[in-house]
C-alpha cells in the first residue's frame, strides 16, 4: 500500500509542477504585467530608462492604415507584446471595444493613452464614447484644439508640393477644357451626406455640367482605392472640383477632398460642408470658391459658368501659385491682414515631437464632451443609420 501512495504523491507533485512552468511560460510569451498603476515604480523606472536610450516607442493597437503623424525621432510597432516597453499605445477608434473595457493589461501611470479619430462626430451619435470616460490621455485628431493635430493637408505641404510661377499657372490654364468633377461612395447614411447630395441634384438641375464617378452613381469610373486619391492626369482638365463632406459645419473638418482631391490636381475645389472661416484659416489665400457665398445651388452654377467663360476670372484663384517665393509664413501675415477676425491657423507639432516634449499627466474625463458635444448641433444631427462600434471603416472610404 505503500508504493501507490508515494506514487499518486509523485504524480500531483509533478503536475502542480507543470502547470506552474505553464503559466509562468504563457506569461513571459504575453508579457502583460497584471500590476496596478500605483505598483508599477519598478517596471516604470525600467521603461523610462529604456526610453532615454533609444527613440520612444509607439504603439499601435490593432492593425492600422498609415503611421500618420509619425517622424523618424519615434519608433512604431504594432506588436501587442510589447505593451510594458511603449512610451505611448494609439487606439484608432474602430480599434478599441467595449469589452476591452476596464483595462485589464500591463498600464503605468507615465503611459499616455490617445485616442485617433480622422472621421467627423457625425458618425457617432451624442452618446457613443461614454464608455471611454476616464480611460485616455490624449485626442489625435484633425481638430486645432485636439491634443495633437493630424491633418488631412496643410497650407505648407500645399504650398512645398505645387509648382508655383507664372509659367506653371500658364500652362495650367492652357490645359483646362472642361468644367468640374465629383467623386462620390458615401450616398447617404448621415444628414451631411443627404443633404450634400440634394445640393449636387440642385446644381444638376441648373444647368452645370459635371463629371461624377464613384460608388454613388451607376455606370461611372470608381474612386481610385489608393489614398491619396491617385487621379488619372486626364481629369487635371476639369477646372473645377467639388470637395463635398459628408457632414455640415463639423470643426475643422477638411479632408482630401480639398488637399489632395482639388489642389494637388490644379483643380480650384468648391466646398461644401466646413464653414468658410474654418477653410480660411488653413487654406492658401483665394485657393477656393465656397457655396456659403451664393444664396443658391442656381447663383453658384451661375458663377461656375461665368469663370468657365472668363479664362482672367478663372485664374485669380492661382495667383496663390504665381509667386515662386511664396511661403507659408509669408501666406499666413497675408491671410491674417485680409481676415483679421479669423484665427489662421500655423504648422502643428507632430504626435512624436509632442510625447518627446511632454512634461505633464493629464486624463480626458470625457471624450464625449470634447469631441462631440463641443460641435454646433448641424454637425451632430440624428443620421438615418447610426456607426457601429464592431464595423470597421476605413475612413478614407467615408468620402
Amino acid at each position: 500500500m505503500k508504493h501507490p501512495y508515494h506514487w499518486r504523491l509523485s504524480t500531483v507533485i509533478s503536475v502542480v509542477i507543470l502547470n506552474l512552468l505553464l503559466l509562468w511560460g504563457i506569461q513571459k510569451m504575453l508579457r502583460f504585467d497584471f500590476i496596478p498603476r500605483q505598483q508599477s515604480s519598478n517596471s516604470e523606472s525600467t521603461r523610462m530608462s529604456a526610453a532615454g536610450k533609444n527613440k520612444p516607442l509607439l504603439l499601435y493597437w490593432g492593425n492600422t492604415y498609415e503611421d500618420a503623424g509619425l517622424n523618424i525621432e519615434c519608433s512604431v510597432t504594432y506588436d501587442q507584446s510589447r505593451l510594458p516597453d511603449a512610451d505611448a499605445v494609439i487606439f484608432h477608434f474602430d480599434k478599441i471595444r467595449k469589452r476591452d473595457m476596464p483595462w485589464k493589461n500591463y498600464r503605468d501611470k507615465h503611459q499616455i493613452f490617445i485616442w485617433w479619430c480622422a472621421e467627423a462626430p457625425a458618425i457617432f451619435g451624442r452618446n457613443a464614447l461614454r464608455e471611454f470616460d476616464g480611460f485616455f490621455n490624449w485626442t489625435w485628431t484633425y481638430k486645432r484644439d485636439a491634443d495633437v493635430q493630424r491633418l488631412y493637408g496643410s497650407r505648407r505641404e500645399i504650398l512645398n508640393f505645387v509648382t508655383k510661377g507664372n509659367q506653371a499657372v500658364d500652362k495650367i490654364i492652357s490645359h483646362k477644357k472642361k468644367m468640374a468633377l465629383w467623386g462620390v461612395s458615401h450616398c447617404g447614411g448621415s444628414v451631411g451626406a443627404n443633404k450634400r447630395m440634394e445640393y449636387f441634384k440642385s446644381l444638376v438641375a441648373a444647368g452645370l455640367d459635371i463629371k461624377r464617378f464613384g460608388g454613388c452613381f451607376h455606370f461611372t469610373e470608381h474612386i481610385p482605392r489608393s489614398f491619396p486619391a491617385n487621379f488619372e492626369p486626364r481629369w487635371r482638365e476639369y477646372k473645377f472640383y467639388f470637395a463635398f463632406e459628408n457632414a455640415l459645419h463639423c470643426t475643422d473638418y477638411i479632408t482630401e477632398k480639398f488637399w489632395d482631391n482639388a489642389l494637388r490636381n490644379d483643380m480650384v475645389p468648391v466646398v461644401w460642408g466646413p464653414t468658410k472661416d474654418d477653410v480660411l484659416s488653413v487654406a492658401p489665400l483665394d485657393s477656393f470658391i465656397h457655396t456659403d457665398d451664393f444664396d443658391s445651388p442656381a447663383k453658384l452654377a451661375e458663377y461656375l459658368q461665368f469663370l468657365d467663360k472668363n479664362d482672367d476670372e478663372y485664374r485669380k484663384y492661382f495667383r496663390w501659385r504665381e509667386d515662386e517665393s511664396m511661403t507659408d509664413e509669408k501666406m499666413i501675415e497675408m491671410t491674417k491682414e485680409r481676415h483679421p477676425h479669423i484665427h489662421v491657423q500655423g504648422s502643428s507639432k507632430d504626435l512624436c515631437r509632442k510625447l518627446i516634449e511632454n512634461k505633464e499627466t493629464k486624463i480626458i474625463h470625457s471624450l464625449t464632451d470634447e469631441f462631440i458635444n463641443s460641435e454646433p448641433q448641424e454637425c451632430v444631427a440624428v443620421m438615418n443609420v447610426q456607426w457601429k462600434n464592431q464595423t470597421a471603416v476605413s475612413y478614407h472610404i467615408l468620402c
